[in-house]
């Protein structure tokens, strides 16, 4: 059991794929919205300066390939792992969440479909990134309770409680029994 304690990742389950073909469609919508624009202004006939043409033409693009970058970043980075009897959960923005594994034991680790269990679904979004198939940050779930989530399979979601701060954890755990083990020690 100890070969995922001190600092080793616990896999996500799910895919990131379709998170970033929306993030693709999502980025691409500015872009035909600035040549759209540069377009009909064109066409209309009242053209601005020569210089403003290009600063246009490589600023859009710029911003946009930036703000696909830290997202695809945050996406990378979000993740669960166990580090000196805390469980890290890293939601790619910000810092780590740290939460001590003794503050989880009381309340265990259930594993829930969040179809089924809808108390349980993530609401508001407080911090973090959402992109369909995928979400992470701080969340106020339907049940009023705070909650960290890293979601990437909504249908096999581990659920934790931790009485340390009053906080939900719901995270798309690929073996789950991995931190159901280290929580019955």
């Amino acid at each position: 059991m100890n070969d995922i304690d001190g600092g080793k990742s616990l896999a996500l389950a799910g895919s990131m794929g379709k998170s970033l073909r929306w993030l693709a469609v999502l980025m691409v919508i500015p872009l035909i919205a600035v040549i759209g624009a540069l377009i009909a202004v064109r066409m209309s006939g009242t053209l601005p300066k020569a210089a403003f043409m290009p600063a246009v033409l490589l600023l859009a693009p710029t911003i946009i390939a930036i703000t696909t970058m830290v997202v695809i970043r945050s996406l990378r980075r979000a993740g669960v792992s166990i580090d000196q009897g805390e469980l890290v959960i890293n939601i790619g923005i910000g810092r780590a969440k740290r939460v001590r594994l003794s503050s989880l034991r009381a309340h265990g680790l259930q594993t829930v479909d969040l179809d089924e269990r809808k108390e349980l679904k993530p609401l508001i979004r407080t911090w973090g990134t959402s992109l369909p198939g995928f979400s992470a940050g701080w969340f106020r779930l339907r049940n009023g309770e705070k909650a960290v989530c890293v979601l990437l399979d909504r249908r096999r979601v581990s659920y934790l409680r931790s009485d340390e701060d009053n906080l939900s954890l719901l995270l798309s755990l690929a073996e789950p029994e991995k931190l159901r083990a280290l929580l019955e020690r």
